[in-house]
């Protein structure tokens, strides 16, 4: 039996065919499509609304080719014949359609999302690159069966297999609204695929079910948009080469702003001595650093020209003339080049002012940079160090590539001299200070940051692009592989600040060059730490973290405090019995049967522990690091820590947490969804460094502390406790540390589900009042580990 074609137009990556004189009741018709190799092609076939003679077919477009359509009448009652189309045909007999029969073709193009509840169908939510690679991130959808079982494919527009491995992130169940007695099943995949925007076809396949069959296409266009919206999303300011320029422009200090600051008179009006070492400086360099030094709106100030170089007869007379242009340039001759530090320290000798600054001889500095400076002075009392956020200065002349630093941060000093310029140091300090060792030549800043940090009584930090690092051939910022000697000046730096403070730690090199590994002594009492892990049913997510635990730990002090919390499968209580005899004196059981309230669990677990410290963990983690708890001990036990969280990953191998930042309408977690290997604005992911909040999935606090403050804050049942508790801590003048060099897996939701009812989401929005109401000034003034430049509440650094 022939049947007709009476439409055909294509969208989304599919070819959509209107069949007429099809006599078959839907529930005994079958179509397959297959190549003019035999190749088969998905397909999928629906009764066009209420015409019983009238189907749509539905067909990934494969571009180029033919394909051929069999109607199968499984009950043998009509046998149809066969069905030819090209692809490439259809692409011009879409585009005549949808002119002359324009209703027809909207009304089946996209026919197949009209029985997606019937069926699976997939959706596709991120593209996150990774070098020849990228991570795709899809749901997929169909009615829920207890004994569904997926099975995911792919396939290039030749039908040619793409080898994936589709990780499952998370897999829940949704009560339908308009239907109660059906539930659909939704589950969240992540799979890696070749980095192109090219058209990818994806089968889906219930082994079980295979009536829920189906398949996606997902075409270049939303590939691309996927690709852009992710890549936009998660692009620190750093890699952003247009943005940056503009708005330097629109915030530094305008000529009329510049004008107002040279007529200010401060209350104290400190003299600074910009001291600026000279070695063979090249002549624009030297004009340019010199003119921005002039240009200062703030005019208390004396710049001294130390020159290591008196055989270079131009940069001699030039020095001549700068010191003849301006009384308050000063000029320190040497005999010869002693090294970097020595010769700065020449010059700090001489400097007559109230702080110290330190210039390198190519680079420039803002105009108001001193006027910042004196403010800063006058805002707080007993400042003793002043820094800024800084750029690079490239050799066509333009910026980029812009730091925008945190507040103090000592644990991040220690791991990489962010601090570095414009560092001004008061004089009475420095004068105190050892400074000149030419062991520390090239990190000699850093020498002298950390120094000057044990010391101070405040830091300031100036949140404004000050200055401008220049960017040459054989600077440390333009080729770092220029000074390895003194990346090992660094590690000696570090190592001498540490042994100075009489803190237990080895330094050695970190990751990128001229950053730094310390690695805190577990102290040696060897403590006993518990591990406090709340559950509720889900036995094999938390046997994956309990061995994961005892099987790769190498801390041999530890108790597991596991907090049963209204389990109702019988098999939870089964693996309970099976640990406390398999683990007698390392795994207990607590009973808290009131309602999920986390903050109460986490109390409660502590009531029940033993330890000095108190690892709380989710039961939905996984240990990599086997020293994790060494790591995270050796840290905590400095009296200045109160907390220590860690850096953990999703499934798929992207970061789920490196730290949480404060701001937007709460907080969240920084770095989120970076591919492993990429750390984000200066790797600040692989960064030990201070924040205001780490997430307790994974935390590490001293039960002193814990008591101190009065534990959680049992008002936060499900959100923000975590982030309240730290803020608590840090109130106490605590730190709380982040630590990349302790990994886990965090199957997140995996057990508790997402806030998805409206008595949820309600219950979300009173707790992250809460917190604002708690905690204003993190949102008035910002977080202190997050540049106030930076958009509040943005993850990725951006501004």
């Amino acid at each position: 039996m022939k049947i007709n074609m009476d439409c055909i137009c294509r969208g989304s990556g599919k070819v959509y065919v209107l069949l007429k004189n099809v006599k078959t009741d839907a529930s005994n018709i079958q179509v397959t499509a297959a190549k003019s190799d035999g190749t088969t092609i998905p397909s999928s076939i629906y009764p066009y609304e209420s015409n019983n003679n009238q189907y749509v077919i539905v067909l990934p477009d494969l571009g180029t080719g033919d394909c051929d359509i069999q109607i199968n009448d499984l009950s043998a009652q009509y046998i149809y014949d066969a069905i030819k189309i090209s692809f490439g045909t259809a692409k011009w007999a879409s585009r005549l359609n949808y002119k002359i029969k324009n209703d027809l073709s909207h009304s089946i193009r996209n026919y197949d999302d009209k029985h997606d509840l019937d069926v699976a169908s997939m959706r596709f939510h991120e593209f996150i690159e990774d070098g020849d690679e990228a991570i795709l991130r899809c749901s997929v959808k169909l009615p829920q069966r207890d004994n569904n079982i997926i099975v995911i494919n792919c396939f290039d527009t030749s039908m040619n297999r793409i080898e994936i491995e589709p990780i499952t992130t998370d897999d829940i169940t949704i009560p339908l609204w308009f239907a109660p007695n059906k539930k659909r099943r939704e589950i969240q995949y992540s799979v890696r695929i070749p980095n192109s925007t090219n058209r990818l076809i994806f089968t889906i396949e219930d082994d079980n079910h295979p009536s829920f069959n189906s398949f996606a296409v997902v075409d270049n266009e939303e590939l691309e948009k996927l690709r852009i919206l992710t890549t936009s999303k998660m692009k620190p300011i750093s890699i952003d080469p247009t943005a940056y320029p503009k708005w330097l422009e629109q915030h530094k200090a305008s000529s009329a702003m510049l004008e107002k600051q040279s007529m200010v008179t401060f209350k104290k009006m400190p003299l600074f001595s910009i001291v600026v070492p000279l070695f063979n400086t090249p002549d624009n360099l030297f004009r340019e650093m010199v003119e921005s030094v002039l240009k200062q709106s703030y005019a208390n100030w004396e710049l001294v020209l130390v020159n290591a170089s008196p055989d270079n007869s131009t940069l001699v007379d030039m020095i001549e003339t700068a010191k003849n242009q301006d009384a308050r340039i000063r000029v320190i001759e040497l005999a010869n080049n002693s090294g970097i530090s020595k010769n700065t320290l020449e010059g700090t000798k001489a400097a007559n002012g109230d702080f110290i600054c330190f210039l390198d001889h190519d680079d420039t500095l803002e105009p108001s940079a001193l006027y910042e400076y004196a403010h800063a002075i006058n805002a707080e009392t007993n400042i003793d160090l002043i820094y800024c956020d800084e750029d690079k200065l490239f050799a066509n002349g333009s910026y980029g590539d812009p730091f925008f630093k945190p507040d103090l941060s000592i644990d991040l000093l220690r791991g990489v001299n962010y601090i570095c310029h414009f560092l001004a140091i008061r004089k009475t300090l420095f004068d105190r200070l050892e400074y000149g060792d030419e062991q520390y030549d090239g990190a000699q800043d850093h020498d002298l940051t950390l120094k000057a940090i044990e010391c101070a009584r405040n830091v300031a930090h100036v949140a404004k692009i000050l200055y401008h690092w220049r960017i040459t051939e054989n600077s440390t910022a333009g080729d770092p592989n220029s000074k390895l000697y003194a990346w090992d000046a660094g590690v000696k730096a570090v190592q001498a600040h540490l042994d100075r403070l009489d803190v237990a730690a080895k330094v050695c090199r970190g990751n990128d060059p001229f950053t730094y590994k310390v690695t805190y002594a577990v102290p040696d009492s060897h403590p006993l730490v518990s591990i406090i892990i709340p559950t509720k049913d889900h036995p094999s997510v938390l046997d994956t973290c309990i061995n994961s635990i005892i099987e790769r730990s190498t801390y041999d002090n530890y108790e597991i405090v596991i907090i049963e919390n209204n389990s109702e499968n019988p098999e939870t209580f089964e693996y309970y019995s099976e640990l406390e005899k398999r683990y007698p004196d390392t795994i207990h059981i607590e009973y808290w049967d009131a309602e999920f309230n986390f903050s109460k669990l986490m109390n409660f677990g502590a009531s029940k522990a033993k330890g000095d410290y108190l690892l709380l963990l989710n039961n939905d983690t996984e240990v990599i690091t086997p020293n994790w708890i060494e790591n995270m001990l050796g840290i905590c036990s400095r009296k200045e820590v109160g907390i220590v969280g860690a850096r953990l990953f999703y499934s798929d191998n992207t970061l789920q947490h490196a730290g949480v930042g404060i701001g937007g309408i709460g907080a969240g977690h920084l770095g989120k969804d970076y591919p492993r290997g990429k750390w984000g604005y200066f790797n600040l992911c692989d960064r030990t460094q201070d924040l205001s909040a780490v997430t307790a999935a994974c935390l590490m606090t001293k039960r002193a502390v814990f008591d101190e403050v009065g534990g959680f804050r049992e008002e936060l049942a499900v959100a923000f406790n975590d982030v309240d508790y730290c803020l608590k801590v840090r109130s106490h003048n605590y730190l709380v540390v982040y630590t990349p060099d302790t990994e886990l897996y965090h199957y997140e939701s995996l057990s508790r589900g997402y806030e998805i009812s409206n008595e949820k989401k309600m219950r979300f929005h009173r707790e992250y009042s809460l917190l604002n109401y708690l905690w204003p000034e993190y949102y008035v003034k910002g977080d202190p580990y997050i540049n106030r430049n930076i958009v509040s509440g943005n993850l990725y650094y951006q501004i």
